[in-house]
């Protein structure tokens, strides 16, 4: 015996004749689901827009941060190997710890290109599928009237091929102009974003700084560099006759020298909590000079 709660389908598939009733109920129902299902595909178009916006902006930030971190340290080595190879080690060794502050921000600013080029692959494979489905959409509501429409006649049919067609004239429109008011926008809050940032940096205490930075992770960038720039390994320079000169006298990027990396860190740990606030406070100092072509800037202009 059946189940008493099964409900046979109506309609040509098994031959039972359809009622004009059940025919205008089940179009009014595609109707409805169409329309239903167009908003949400709409709205997730418009949130990959978004999303593909701000991946694109912060591409082109995060590309030009890693060229300039990258042209930044390549100066900081160079300088380096001056220092090296005239006999001041000391500054040699200022001069390469500026050196890993910049090839970390160059480590992480390549890194973070390489995690928004696939977040902008991704969202535009999205709203691909997105748009394909919004056309499929369509397509399921017209299958539905062309079964069910044929059981309607005269002003009864019209009316609902009527109203099917204006549902179609909008669920079926191209997201063209959606796409590109939720790119505007997009861009348009970004702008707002970055104007109420400004230049302001929030401090940042050298326990925290100590325990975020990784300077061994910069090793790798700096060998690159090197081999790129055709620089010796620190270990490689010859330093038979080398002697430490007088502090603070590091060669300035324009010929002169003066002091541009006094009391820089030197890559290795102060002994003291005193000191190695200020070994830090000089490696800041460094480089700050090393983005300002090695020259230190007054106090009243850092």
């Amino acid at each position: 015996m059946p189940d008493s709660s099964w409900d046979p389908p109506t309609g040509p598939p098994n031959g039972a004749p359809l009622r004009p009733a059940d025919a205008r109920r089940e179009i009014d129902e595609a109707i409805a689901d169409a329309r239903a299902r167009d908003r949400e595909l709409r709205a997730q178009l418009v949130e990959l827009t978004t999303s593909r916006v701000r991946a694109t902006d912060g591409l082109a930030t995060a590309a030009e941060e890693a060229k300039e971190a990258r042209t930044l340290a390549a100066r900081a080595l160079e300088r380096a190997d001056e220092a090296a190879r005239s006999g001041q080690r000391a500054d040699a060794g200022k001069w390469t710890g500026a050196a890993r502050v910049f090839a970390i921000r160059l480590r992480d600013a390549r890194e973070l290109v390489t995690s928004l080029e696939q977040q902008s692959a991704t969202t535009a494979e999205q709203a691909q599928q997105v748009e394909s489905a919004l056309g499929e959409n369509v397509g399921r509501l017209e299958a539905v009237v062309a079964s069910r429409l044929p059981a309607l006649r005269g002003r009864k049919a019209a009316r609902a091929r009527h109203e099917v067609d204006e549902v179609v004239a909008v669920i079926g429109a191209p997201p063209d102009d959606l796409v590109e008011r939720a790119t505007d926008d997009a861009r348009a809050v970004e702008a707002g974003q970055s104007d109420g940032e400004g230049e302001a940096v929030a401090p940042v205490a050298d326990e925290d700084l100590e325990s975020e930075v990784d300077l061994d992770g910069a090793q790798a960038i700096l060998d690159e560099l090197r081999t790129e720039l055709g620089l010796a390994a620190p270990d490689d320079v010859r330093d038979d006759d080398a002697t430490d000169g007088p502090p603070g006298t590091a060669p300035d990027p324009n010929g002169g020298s003066d002091g541009a990396m006094a009391g820089a860190a030197s890559g290795s740990a102060p002994p003291s909590g005193r000191g190695r606030a200020k070994a830090k406070g000089n490696a800041k100092g460094n480089a700050k000079a090393a983005q300002n072509g090695g020259r230190r800037l007054p106090a009243g202009r850092r």
